[in-house]
This record gives C-alpha cells, sequence and structure tokens, in this order.
C-alpha cells in the first residue's frame, strides 16, 4: 500500500515500524458547534483507513483526543460563557453528541479515545522533558517552545516566516506576547494570571497555576498511549500549521527521536456555499440534520466518493444522487440469486485502495460489478469500507 506523506509530498510504500502492528493518531474535535459535514468527512476518511488495514492483517491501534480544554480563550470556553453553562457541561454535552452521531454513521471507535482535561500530568512530563533538553524556556509561571533552538522547525509546511505569521494570526496564537523570544515560539504551559476571569479554569502543576497548550496536548496524548514514535499521524488540511509543525517540534524535541511520526496524512477541506465550512464562519452543514433526510450509506458513499485529500464544495443535489445510487445497489444486492467470488474484481479493489486509499475509484468498482451481477463481490466490498448491509 501507497501513502500520499504530507512531509515529503509524494505517495510512499507503507512499512510501519512493527511488522503486524499500524499506531494511528488523528486529531479530534473540540467539543462544541458539532459535528458537521468537515467532521464527518475527516474522521469517516480514517474509518476507512483503519478498516483497509484490518483488511491487510494489521492490528491498529488508533488514538484520538478530545480538545475540551486549552490555553485559548475563544472557543470552548467563550462558547460556554455564551451559553452560561460550565466548561465541562459543554464539553461533556458535545461529545456524548458526537459520538452518537458518529455512530449511526458506523464510525470505528479509536482504541484511545483521549481527553486533554484528564492527560494534565502527560502534558506537565512532556513539557519538563523539553525544558531539561533546552528546547523550552520558562517565563512568569508560562513555558514556551523555543523554535529557534529547532533547525528543522517548518520542515512539514515549508512555509516563509511571513506565511507562518500570517495564519498563527488566523488561529489566535498569541503572537504579541511581549514574553517570547520569537513570536512563534508556542505556548506549552499558560499560567494563569491574577484577574483571570472566574469561567477559565486552571491545573497545578510545577511551573503554577495554568492551562495545557493546545499543540502541546496532541503531542503528549499520542506519545503517551502510542509510544514516542508513531506510524501515522492524521487531521485536517488547515491543522498542518501551526498545529502540526508544533507537534513536531515538541515531540522530537523531549524524546530526541526522529522522525516522531513515519507518515502524515491530511484530510481536504470542505466548502458550503462558497466559503470553508468551518464554526468561525457559521457555515455549518450538521450530520444530525442530514440524517433526519438521508440514509448513513448515503453519507459515507458521498464522502468517499470525493478522495480524502481533496477539498470540495457540498451541494445537496450531490447527496440525493448518492441516495439513489446507493438505494439501486441495495436493491441490485438484496436479490436471492448468487454470484461467485471474483478473485479479479477483489485484486482491482486491493489496487485502488493500495493507491492512497483511492475510494472514488473503489466505489465505481462496486458499482460496475453490482450492475454486471458480481453481488457476492459488491456486497462484500461495501461491508469491508463500513456500509450497512
Amino acid at each position: 500500500m501507497h501513502l500520499y506523506n504530507s512531509l515529503v509530498r509524494k505517495k510512499e510504500l507503507f512499512i510501519p515500524l512493527n511488522k503486524n502492528t499500524v499506531t494511528l493518531y488523528v486529531c479530534g474535535i473540540t467539543p462544541y458547534d458539532i459535528t458537521h459535514l468537515g467532521h464527518a468527512f475527516t474522521y469517516l476518511s480514517f474509518d476507512i483507513l483503519v478498516r483497509y488495514l484490518k483488511y491487510l492483517g494489521f492490528k491498529v491501534i488508533y488514538a484520538q483526543n478530545v480538545t475540551d480544554i486549552n490555553d485559548r480563550d475563544k472557543d470552548i470556553l467563550e462558547r460556554a460563557k455564551q451559553q452560561n453553562i460550565p466548561w465541562k457541561k459543554l464539553a461533556e454535552v458535545s461529545t456524548k453528541k458526537f459520538l452518537e452521531d458518529m455512530r449511526h454513521l458506523n464510525w470505528i471507535m479509536p482504541t484511545n479515545y483521549l481527553k486533554a482535561s484528564e492527560s494534565i500530568n502527560s502534558v506537565i512530563f512532556f513539557i519538563k522533558k523539553l525544558l531539561a533538553n533546552g528546547f523550552a524556556y520558562e517565563v512568569k509561571g508560562s513555558v514556551y517552545l523555543n523554535i529557534d533552538k529547532d533547525r528543522q522547525y517548518g520542515k512539514l509546511s515549508r512555509l516563509t516566516q511571513e506565511k507562518m505569521l500570517e495564519i498563527a494570526k488566523n488561529f489566535d496564537e498569541d503572537l504579541d506576547n511581549p514574553d517570547k523570544k520569537n513570536s512563534l515560539d508556542v505556548t506549552l504551559w499558560r499560567a494563569a494570571t491574577p484577574d483571570q476571569p472566574e469561567h477559565i479554569p486552571s491545573f497545578a502543576s510545577s511551573f503554577g497555576k495554568g492551562r495545557p497548550g493546545w499543540h502541546m496536548e496532541c503531542s503528549a496524548m499520542s506519545m503517551s498511549t502510542l509510544g514516542e514514535q508513531i506510524d501515522i499521524h492524521g487531521g485536517g488540511i488547515d491543522l498542518l500549521f501551526p498545529h502540526h509543525e508544533a507537534e513536531i517540534a515538541q515531540s522530537e524535541g523531549a524524546t530526541g527521536k526522529k522522525p516522531f511520526v513515519r507518515y502524515w496524512m491530511h484530510t481536504g477541506n470542505i466548502f458550503y456555499r462558497g466559503e470553508k465550512m468551518s464554526k468561525s464562519k457559521g457555515n455549518l452543514v450538521l450530520v444530525s440534520s442530514l440524517l433526519q433526510k438521508y440514509t448513513a450509506n448515503a453519507l459515507r458513499w458521498l464522502l468517499f466518493s470525493h478522495h480524502y485529500r481533496e477539498s470540495w464544495e457540498f451541494k445537496e443535489k450531490e447527496l440525493d444522487k448518492a441516495e439513489q445510487t446507493f438505494a439501486r445497489l441495495a436493491k441490485l444486492i438484496s436479490q436471492k440469486r448468487s454470484s461467485a467470488d471474483n478473485k479479479i474484481l477483489w485484486q482491482m479493489f486491493a489496487n485502488a485502495m493500495n493507491d492512497n486509499l483511492d475510494t472514488p475509484k473503489t466505489l465505481l468498482l462496486i458499482k460496475n460489478a453490482a450492475e454486471k451481477g458480481d453481488l457476492h463481490f459488491a456486497k462484500t466490498a461495501l461491508q469491508k469500507l463500513g456500509f450497512l448491509l
């Protein structure tokens, strides 16, 4: 199997660190305004990866996080304040809703599902390692990653400093913080302040009370569950910088082991009404709303008809077509007449999936096979891809 590796920007033969086991980490949700179609596209894309790896005979150890707390003031903490509920309650309700929506889509639950708020000790452990190794510095109870200590910082995104600053600003990185040696230095631990609003929590640490940095959380949660080096790390393409770039520098700085990740995989963005579907734009299409009108199989068919690396525009008429297509397939497959297993079709299935998970080509193969009467292959292949039959 060949996978596109964002680090080297080409397809590479997939060879795991351990012969029969694959470790996978995927960046999870910040639990509010969920579950939108962008979430479903990313997490079902990695659902397909997990299913196919298992089909190939690998054991998959899969970890995913919930960013229920971080160093930002403008996401879950602000939304909880607006709704006049504790941030923990908002996180709990939203996470439960996300898991329910994904269960309806027949998503495989990760082996390890981790809350940032329950991983504080791991975060502190790795921050201490960064300090000891000279990659971080402490100022007034906050701790920062010194990116100038990492000569390879930027190797994933390959951005100029000017572009890094532009993107970091859009992510509400604290670029104007006078305590930083470099504006792009990563906040690993944000110290509590005497005038901190009541709705913002603090956690105890040897640096003093504060909160973990968003980027540091994922380094800590991935390494504490999967080891200091992992096979595959995934997430949306918008996380490539600053989030994943920071993870590499943090993780490799803490352990001294390179590479932190063998294969970086990124899913494309979904657009709606001409703009990227996002919480900040308010142009979300929710899975729960779509499931009131369409089947889970139709949603899976729509999403997999787009390659996971593709950015695309959601149009409901495309979902209407997916519903009709899958209904015809299901009717064909439900016929009592049997068909022999076709080894050529299974080789074609493997060829498509081995080519960086080419699901559009795979779905077309299944559709054509069903229409030609190869019903056993069509049904079994759909089941392998997580369709409900």
